[in-house]
């Protein structure tokens, strides 16, 4: 028997567009058991309907009743946002994951946001164009510069006439589209020079001529990003940037800072960590993106449900899309140094912030902001100088979901590491 609360849930479910989209191609039953409540549906090619048979789920979730009592409240708390992250507070997701999880992901996530926001009352955030159009000028270019034997043609996008440079690194598996609301902001433009790179592999930047790079596996390793990075500053001749990066970014900030302070003048680490061991069970799903068996799905599904629950739809399914758009390998080979590349216990002692100021800014929404023994708090507390913030509302994804919000913070980070750079180590 379906109640009244079940079929104004079908309802929503049966008219949401994204979600026939998301289901389109499978035939199977799904089980919710969220909290107390239970909706077993039949799918057939997108299409849903209630199902009273006895047979086991194609896929079964379950929230447990505090889980999910904490899930649908107004403003959800971190780890209750998403299916993915509830995955690591209790919640569980069963079913063949490479036939109907991995493919299916995002469809499962999305059965799931649409039963909290019925039950909290929350409505979806939405915009209506760019928040910065009226300055979204940015010009895109190449340059050409050698790692070893590897020559590369770099693509980056330019922004500003301010006197000091800023060099924007986007997350693993991600390129420079990330930051174009950041590019465009119109204060972040008079103060600064902003520079949004592309790594070597990413985005634009697509594999270099001369080897056969298809023949072997992709390895990004920290010491290869560290030369791509000061490869391309030396390149373009950027004055020693303020180096930004975001996620592996966020690791590679506190990294230059560590090897390479005679190339950059500070850095500020979005959602960057002082060491992975409080992330152990994540580091050993990481392999798992590089399996071939793996729906391509699966990233952009997990790359969502990291974006903020406040921010707005466009710029989430944005983020989607470039993950979607980006080769498949290109994640796992960035997250080998996330996870496995970067610790801050070996080499913290060799970062002076009286050199080179260090700024970690944390999303409330990011993973990193559960375990602060090992992200960018410890950093602070840890590394003298180092200074860190949580950005209220904001995901592991700030910059490209909710660019309004991020660049108030990263303007105010800007400001402060400037004011922290004397004379000399500004014209140094």
């Amino acid at each position: 028997m379906v109640t009244s609360k079940q079929n104004d849930l079908l309802q929503r479910l049966g008219s949401d567009g994204r979600l026939h989209m998301l289901l389109a191609g499978f035939d199977g039953i799904a089980d919710f058991r969220l909290g107390g409540d239970s909706l077993r549906l039949r799918i057939r090619d997108g299409a849903i309907e209630a199902d009273s048979s006895v047979a086991d789920p194609d896929v079964l979730v379950e929230f447990p009743p505090k889980l999910w009592a904490a899930a649908t409240q107004l403003e959800a708390p971190p780890g209750t946002e998403s299916l993915s992250s509830a995955l690591s507070h209790g919640a569980t997701l069963t079913g063949d994951w490479r036939a109907v999880i991995a493919p299916y992901l995002a469809a499962w996530s999305r059965i799931v946001r649409i039963a909290s926001d019925a039950a909290a009352g929350r409505e979806e955030v939405h915009v209506a164009c760019d928040p910065f159009v009226d300055s979204d000028d940015a010009v895109g270019r190449y340059v050409r510069y050698s790692v070893g034997s590897e020559n590369y043609r770099v693509y980056y996008e330019q922004s500003g006439h301010g006197e000091i440079p800023v060099l924007l690194m986007h997350t693993a598996g991600g390129d420079g589209r990330q930051y174009r609301n950041v590019l465009a902001h119109p204060r972040l433009q008079q103060k600064y020079t902003l520079v949004a790179i592309d790594l070597p592999y990413h985005g634009k930047s697509l594999p270099p001529v001369g080897i056969a790079w298809w023949e072997r596996p992709l390895e990004i390793t920290k010491d290869l990003l560290m030369d791509w990075i000061t490869g391309f500053i030396k390149a373009t001749g950027l004055d020693r940037p303020i180096f930004v990066g975001c996620s592996v970014g966020g690791q590679l900030a506190s990294d230059l800072c560590a090897h390479h302070p005679e190339s950059i003048r500070g850095a500020i680490g979005v959602n960057g960590l002082y060491d992975m061991r409080g992330l152990t069970e994540l580091a050993a799903m990481n392999a798992m993106y590089h399996n071939p068996a793996i729906s391509p799905n699966v990233v952009p599904a997990i790359m969502y449900d990291a974006s903020g629950p406040g921010a707005p739809e466009e710029f989430r399914h944005e983020l989607a899309w470039i993950y979607a758009s980006n080769q498949r390998d290109t994640y796992p080979s960035d997250c080998d140094y996330y996870y496995f590349g970067h610790d801050l216990s070996e080499n913290g002692h060799l970062i002076d912030t009286s050199r080179t100021p260090l700024t970690m800014l944390t999303g409330e929404y990011d993973l990193s902001a559960a375990i602060p023994e090992h992200g960018g708090e410890a950093i602070a507390q840890k590394i003298p100088g180092a200074t860190h913030r949580v950005m209220k509302g904001l995901s592991h994804f700030a910059p490209s979901d909710d660019p309004v919000r991020f660049t108030a913070e990263l303007e105010r980070a800007l400001d402060e590491t400037v004011a922290q750079c004397t004379p000399t180590r500004v014209s140094a």
